[in-house]
């Protein structure tokens, strides 16, 4: 097995492992994004974390209320305004495999091409219609590896165009 497909499965096992955990959580909220963020360059020996970034309408609502003219796309979209779920516990053997194993010289695009594979294969499997009763967007949390053009292009393949609508609408609002 080649070491991106390797990587694309333990992402995939990951997100299985934790989007359920993610519900758990924030469940008694309506939860309308999830997006996920890789990085190397924490400065600690550039190891390898995962960030995962949990948006509900809620707390966009509770984020918005003290704004004067606030813009919706960007509470929707912008991961600094979602719930912060650092290093969660299911990425662990993604983690050691980036960190310790042949795959530790991966380049971050790739990683990131990785974790869209994941998540298309996941779509296909309807995996997420099995865990959230409506439809929820994937994001990834790329904008310091891609351009605005390269993440929309993500973004689609993940969810398709009809769910990808309002995010690619809107680019300019949280890119």
């Amino acid at each position: 097995m080649h070491y991106k497909d390797e990587l694309t499965e333990l992402v995939k096992e990951a997100l299985k492992e934790g989007i359920p955990a993610l519900v758990k959580e924030y469940g008694d909220e309506n939860i309308t994004v999830i997006s996920i963020d890789a990085d190397n360059t924490t400065g600690f020996g550039d190891d390898y974390s995962f960030t995962v970034f949990v948006n509900t309408e809620e707390n966009q609502e509770r984020r918005m209320k003290d704004e004067d003219d606030p813009d919706p796309w960007y509470y929707r979209f912008c991961e600094v305004e979602m719930y912060i779920v650092p290093d969660p516990d299911c990425f662990e053997k993604t983690l050691t495999f980036l960190n310790e194993g042949y795959a530790s010289g991966m380049a971050m695009n790739e990683v990131y091409e990785c974790i869209v594979n994941a998540v298309e294969k996941l779509r296909e499997e309807k995996f997420f219609d099995s865990v959230f009763p409506h439809d929820i967007l994937i994001a990834i949390n790329g904008s310091e590896v891609f351009g605005v053009d390269d993440m929309v292009k993500f973004i689609v393949r993940m969810n398709g165009e009809e769910l990808s609508k309002d995010y690619v609408e809107n680019t300019d609002s949280f890119i």
